[in-house]
C-alpha cells in the first residue's frame, strides 16, 4: 500500500491527549520545542493544537502528531490507544520511565513524526525530554527540511539566474519561483532578491579577503550593512544576537538573529543572517534574509529564507 504524504502546516503539532493531561503535557513538550521568534511579538517555532483521542482516526495522517498518557489508568482513552500502537516491550520501557518519549517515522503517512509520551509522571518525562532536547528537535528540523526543500526547490526553480550566479560571481544559491532581482551588481558585489505578499527578502554580498576576525569585527560590520546597502534600515539593538556556528554547510559562520526596522516608517520585522569566510574563493560573504508580514505568522517563511541561505555553493574549479 503506498502511503500519502503527510498533512498539515509545518509549524503545528497536534496533540492526542486526555483533557486532565493536557496540562502535563504542555509542561513536557515546552521542555522540548522552547524556541521562539521575536517579531517583536513572541512567536513559538510551533503551535500545539490539542484533540480528544476520539479524534485519533481524523488527524493520524497529520504531519506532526503527539499522543500522550500520564499514567496507566484504563479509563483514560489515551492509555488504550497508546497500547495498540506500541509493541509490549516499548510500552514497558516507557512505562516504567527508562524511555518515556519515542518518536517513529512515517508510520502512516510518508513525512510524517509520530511521538508518543508514556510516562508514570511528568518529571520523568521531562527529564527525558530536557536530556534529549536536541536530538528530539533535530527529527523535526529535517522532517521541516525535507519537506520544505521538495516545495520550494523541486519543481519550479529559476536555474538560469542561478547559472549567471555561479558563472559571473563564482557563488550560487537555489532560487525558487517567484523572487524577482532588485539588485544585481558586480561593482557593489551585492545580490539582492525579493518576493511580495508577504515581503520577503534575501541579499548575498561578498568581499574579497578576510574581514571579520573576531567578535568586535563581525557585529562592526554587521550592524553598518543595512545602512550602507539598504540605506533606508536599521537593525534594532533589541533582540539582537550574534553567536558563531557550525550548522551552515558545515562552514564556520557568525550567526545573526534579531529584528530590522525602518528609519522612515514604522515598519520592521524579524532577519536572520550568516557572515563567513570561504577559503576556495578567499572572500567573506554575508547573507542576509528577513520579512515584513505584520500581523501574521512569520516562523515558516524566516526558516524557509534560512533554507534558500543555507543552499549556498561556490565554483570549485
Amino acid at each position: 500500500m503506498v502511503k500519502r504524504e503527510a498533512l498539515g502546516s509545518d509549524d503545528e503539532i497536534i496533540v492526542v491527549s486526555a483533557m486532565e493531561d493536557e496540562v502535563h503535557l504542555q509542561s513536557i513538550l515546552s521542555a522540548i520545542f522552547n524556541d521562539t521568534l521575536f517579531t517583536p511579538e513572541p512567536e513559538p517555532y510551533y503551535k500545539l493544537i490539542f484533540v480528544l483521542p476520539e479524534d485519533y482516526r481524523r488527524i493520524k495522517n497529520s504531519t506532526q502528531i503527539v499522543i500522550g498518557a500520564l499514567g496507566q489508568d484504563p479509563s483514560n482513552p489515551a492509555v488504550d490507544l497508546i497500547k495498540n500502537i506500541l509493541s509490549v516491550q516499548q510500552y514497558r520501557n516507557s512505562i516504567s520511565g527508562d524511555k518515556p518519549i519515542i518518536i517513529s517515522k512515517d508510520p502512516f503517512a510518508r513525512n510524517q513524526l509520530l511521538m508518543v509520551i508514556n510516562t508514570p509522571n511528568v518529571e520523568k518525562a521531562k527529564e527525558y525530554a530536557i536530556k534529549n532536547n536536541k536530538s528530539i528537535k533535530s527529527q523535526y528540523s529535517m522532517l521541516f527540511k525535507k519537506r520544505q526543500e521538495r516545495y520550494m526547490f523541486n519543481s519550479a526553480r529559476q536555474k538560469e539566474l542561478e547559472k549567471h550566479l555561479i558563472e559571473d560571481y563564482g557563488w550560487s544559491i537555489k532560487i525558487p519561483w517567484g523572487y524577482e532581482v532588485i539588485i544585481d551588481s558586480a561593482e557593489q558585489q551585492l545580490f539582492w532578491i525579493g518576493r511580495e505578499m508577504p515581503f520577503r527578502w534575501i541579499a548575498v554580498h561578498w568581499r574579497d579577503g578576510t574581514i571579520a576576525e573576531n567578535y568586535e569585527s563581525a557585529r562592526e560590520f554587521i550592524m553598518d550593512f543595512p545602512l550602507e546597502y539598504f540605506k533606508n534600515i536599521q537593525y534594532s539593538e533589541n533582540y539582537f544576537e550574534l553567536n558563531t556556528t557550525n550548522q551552515f554547510n558545515q562552514r564556520l559562520a557568525w550567526e545573526v538573529n534579531g529584528l530590522w526596522e525602518s528609519i522612515e516608517d514604522a515598519q520592521g520585522g524579524p532577519f536572520l543572517a550568516y557572515l563567513f569566510y570561504d577559503g576556495i574563493t578567499d572572500r567573506t560573504y554575508y547573507i542576509h534574509a528577513m520579512i515584513f508580514h505584520p500581523g501574521n505568522n512569520k516562523v515558516i517563511l524566516l526558516k524557509q529564507l534560512d533554507l534558500i541561505a543555507k543552499s549556498f555553493i561556490v565554483n570549485n574549479r
